[in-house]
């Protein structure tokens, strides 16, 4: 009764391994990556610091899933990951010895931050891809989307009981030094999990074939035009909604408090969703959250006030989920539809990495540019609505996208062995 499969609802090995890595890394961000913004905030009073981290980061994701198909091939999925995995360790071990310096050093920070992540996410997507199908995929997701808000629920507000606690030990960054220090230990543990992930090798990328698949493969257009507005949006409502609610809510362990009870609120939804959802229902579902999330996003910015603050949480709780889960199964699906999906699958996660990543680039540019001649907290507030318009595009365009069954079938896939 305790093997994997049992303890992960009937998911391959791989895939059980790999949802208790990325929730070892989700509790790391959760730490930490929730208070990152205000640390760099409280140092400079400025967002253009924070902006040139998450602009550089931005950058060098798809650069890495690159350089990782065409350099550092042989190294497998399972290392791809725990590089990434130390690389981000090593990027708030960095920033705990800076500390109030840290902004200055955020060109550094931000292309190690990149590189990290993207040398992570390179073999987060092959093994989610070579590790399910589409019939347990809903599972999968909705399996991570609830070990996420069970974190969610317990760790931002315990972060920010140690951050508030800590100053009045040690001063104002005290209690940041000891959040950073204990997700760089929670990431090093994470990578002695990766260990058991598989090495998921894949042939040398074409970036003539990465170019072409939308000819390829015409569903892809779709997932084309949707990442591009998920990365250009995507990064736009991180950058300022963190900073927004510090200044209505007044210290990190409000904002801590918050983010717990909306992980919360969103366990019950994805338990639900990971143990009922069907293919046929991901669209429907995706529309009922991405209006739910749109209709925050604009009750946030025309009020700022703790009121509008607990409606927008209680509006993203419920429809992050719904959204997220239905959807993330979908590009995998347009996938399966390849001729060759085994053989083609890494050069269709690199595209869409860079879909995303000029999206995230073009708004953060977008952004700099506007930040020096406007009042920051307005321009924070307009991207906010803005950016909130997104979850309907991406729905628009993923619902372009036939939801007949895919050409592969997993089950006939042989898994690599171990990295």
């Amino acid at each position: 009764m305790f093997r994997p499969k049992v303890l992960s609802g009937g998911l391959d090995r791989g895939a059980s391994c790999m949802v208790l890595v990325h929730g070892a890394y989700t509790a790391a961000n959760l730490l930490a990556g929730t208070f990152l913004s205000i640390f760099l905030w409280r140092a400079s009073h400025d967002l253009t610091p924070i902006a040139v981290y998450s602009g550089l980061s931005a950058l060098m994701i798809p650069a890495a899933f690159v350089a990782n198909g065409l350099v550092w091939r042989g190294i497998g999925a399972g290392a791809s990951i725990r590089l990434g995995l130390f690389g981000c360790g090593l990027s708030y071990l960095l920033i705990l010895m800076l500390g109030n310096d840290a902004p200055h050093w955020v060109v550094v920070l931000g292309l190690l931050r990149g590189v990290s992540e993207g040398f992570y996410w390179s073999g987060f997507h092959l093994v989610s891809y070579d590790t399910t199908s589409d019939r347990d995929r809903d599972r999968y997701f909705g399996a991570q989307a609830t070990a996420g808000g069970i974190l969610t629920a317990t760790l931002p507000p315990a972060a920010g009981a140690i951050i508030v606690a800590g100053s009045h030990v040690g001063g104002t960054y005290r209690g940041y030094q000891l959040v950073f220090a204990l997700s760089a230990v929670v990431l090093m543990a994470a990578m002695v999990l990766a260990g058991r992930l598989p090495s998921s090798a894949r042939q040398r990328l074409s970036l003539r074939r990465v170019a072409t698949l939308a000819r390829r493969n015409p569903d892809w257009r779709w997932v084309t035009r949707a990442r591009l507005a998920d990365g250009f949006t995507g990064s736009l409502i991180g950058l300022v909604l963190t900073i927004l609610m510090f200044l209505v809510l007044k210290n990190e362990q409000q904002v801590g408090n918050f983010n717990g009870l909306m992980g919360l609120l969103g366990v019950g939804i994805s338990l639900g969703l990971a143990a009922f959802m069907k293919p046929q229902h991901r669209i429907a579902c995706a529309l009922v959250g991405g209006a739910l999330l749109v209709l925050s996003t604009f009750l946030l910015p025309l009020y700022l006030t703790a009121w509008a603050i607990v409606g927008f949480g209680l509006l993203r709780a419920i429809g992050g989920p719904l959204y997220g889960n239905a959807l993330a199964p979908v590009a995998l699906q347009v996938i399966d539809r390849d001729p060759t999906p085994k053989a083609m699958r890494y050069d269709y996660i690199v595209h869409q990495e860079l879909c995303l990543g000029i999206g995230r680039v073009v708004s953060i540019g977008c952004f700099l540019l506007l930040a020096a001649p406007m009042n920051q907290m307005l321009l924070a507030r307009i991207v906010v609505v803005v950016a909130g318009a997104a979850p309907i595009l991406i729905w628009a365009a993923f619902a372009r996208i036939p939801q007949a069954a895919a050409m592969g079938d997993a089950e006939n896939r042989v898994l690599p062995a171990a990295a």
